[in-house]
């Protein structure tokens, strides 16, 4: 049966390779009756339809981790309940992320899930860090950042970035900017209390965080500049891609101009397309909106798999 975008929602895209992009979907009807589902989709952009696996659990987001030693690569997707799926050329397995009673069923849902370095890394609620190494176990990395169980304050990672694991960004409710270094977590100034939700390590090791009403700011754990984007829609993601800097709405993609002032780009696809994240790897950047998911291999001609 012919794939039919128009029955799914997207939720997440992920570039896997120059010829490979991947996304976790939604059947609509599944969503509208209440059930649980999760649809994985693995694009071949030289292909006419994409090839597509059902989990009967709601999935939020995917990873993909480099096998050691010559083996390929693993696919990992993640549900907010800590519930993990793996997926290799020699088959698929699931398991949580951390045993039950000191993990997300105490602390809250996880909401970023995200290759850095050698490891792969999800945050969530209570400011939950958990990191999974090249031989498959996960471990906590929240010592500092964590809640007190016994507090009910709403705090939490809504996103982690870095271009290596020497230095990471989390940010998330009430303004809330933490860093990394060497191991260790600290809390930085902010100069906001609004909702973020996304972070990007640039090459040059500045940072770029947005989220509700249009914020935006770019800077390092010394000295931020907020970025008047003119905006009141929630910026749901970043990305550095062709030496510039893109992020993404709900309903528009932006790139920043040489002043950081916000430019709309015109994908040219013949009509309104639905956008809030973004990935790259490869030479490829990806946009992923709850209805359409676009590629472009220099951030100015977009294509729609479709």
């Amino acid at each position: 049966m012919a794939f039919e975008k128009k029955h799914f929602s997207y939720l997440h895209g992920l570039v896997q390779n120059c010829t490979t992009a991947r996304a976790v979907a939604q059947i609509d009807q599944l969503t509208e009756k209440g059930a649980a589902n999760a649809t994985l989709i693995k694009w071949v952009f030289s292909a006419a339809q994409p090839s597509a696996f059902n989990v009967p659990w709601y999935c939020t987001r995917m990873a993909i981790q480099k096998v050691p030693r010559g083996g390929g690569v693993e696919l990992i997707y993640m549900g907010p309940d800590g519930h993990m799926g793996y997926g290799t050329t020699t088959g698929d397995s699931e398991s949580p992320i951390w045993p039950a009673g000191d993990g997300p069923d105490v602390y809250g849902v996880l909401r970023d899930l995200r290759t850095i370095g050698e490891g792969v890394y999800a945050v969530g609620m209570g400011r939950q860090v958990y990191r999974r190494n090249l031989a498959g176990a996960w471990e906590r990395k929240d010592a500092g950042t964590l809640q007190d169980r016994r507090l009910m304050h709403v705090v939490g990672f809504n996103a982690i970035h870095g271009i290596d694991e020497a230095e990471l960004y989390a940010v998330g409710f009430a303004g809330e900017v933490w860093r990394c270094h060497a191991g260790r977590w600290e809390q930085l100034d902010s100069p906001t209390n609004v909702i973020l939700n996304a972070v990007h390590m640039l090459p040059d090791r500045q940072v770029v965080v947005a989220g509700k009403n249009g914020f935006l700011m770019i800077g390092s754990q010394s000295a931020w500049e907020v970025v008047e984007t003119g905006l009141d829609a929630q910026i749901w993601d970043i990305q550095y891609f062709n030496e510039e800097i893109f992020f993404a709405t709900s309903n528009a993609l932006y790139r920043l101009d040489a002043n950081h002032m916000p430019q709309q780009v015109d994908m040219r696809l013949g009509e309104p397309v639905t956008c809030g994240q973004l990935d790259a790897d490869d030479g490829i950047l990806l946009s992923t909106g709850r209805k359409h998911q676009c590629w472009s291999a220099d951030g100015s001609t977009w294509h729609e798999l479709a």
